[in-house]
């Protein structure tokens, strides 16, 4: 890995890859933020609100700003967007220049579910936290169980309840906004 010096006046962008919702903030600070510290969340979050009303792009920014902001030093900045990267919440691209030039792609968390399957993320995250508070977690996120067995299913399908039109579809869209996690 390149060793890189960032000076506060270095720019970056932040580039949302990914559809985030409130439940995947819960998933950051309950599930990610025992592994990676609560700098590392906080700078996540920050990203995300450095991002602009349309929530794709931000501007030119300065990591002079996140100092600011954050009111923490560079070097503490770049070991939390490190374990970021590390933990695959994010994605940073350098452009060596007069100012130095960062782009910062966000990327979802994965879902509690995956979470705790993943065989390298629910191991740390027990060993972080111990046997009681790894337990309570679970049971946050667990699903309620209610036995249907008695029930019948009586959802209408799609083509119950809308008409279609046969023939095949102009419209070819590409780069739209999904949820997107980065690979650990």
């Amino acid at each position: 890995m390149r060793n890189i010096t960032i000076l506060p006046a270095d720019t970056y962008i932040v580039v949302n890859k990914t559809v985030l919702n409130e439940e995947d903030k819960k998933i950051v600070t309950m599930l990610y933020q025992p592994i990676i510290g609560y700098t590392a969340v906080s700078l996540y979050l920050t990203l995300i609100d450095d991002l602009n009303k349309n929530e794709v792009m931000s501007e030119d920014m300065t990591h002079h700003h996140l100092m600011s902001t954050m009111q923490l030093k560079l070097d503490d900045i770049i070991v939390a967007r490190e374990k970021l990267e590390g933990i695959g919440l994010l994605k940073t691209y350098f452009k060596s220049g007069n100012i130095n030039s960062y782009v910062y792609l966000i990327y979802s968390p994965v879902s509690a579910s995956d979470f705790f399957n993943h065989p390298i993320l629910n191991v740390v995250l027990y060993n972080n936290l111990g046997k009681t508070e790894y337990n309570k977690l679970i049971n946050y996120f667990k699903i309620p169980h209610l036995n249907l067995k008695d029930y019948e299913d009586i959802t209408h399908s799609f083509k119950d309840v809308f008409s279609t039109v046969s023939g095949k579809s102009e419209i070819v869209v590409n780069d739209i906004a999904n949820k997107n996690q980065n690979k650990l």
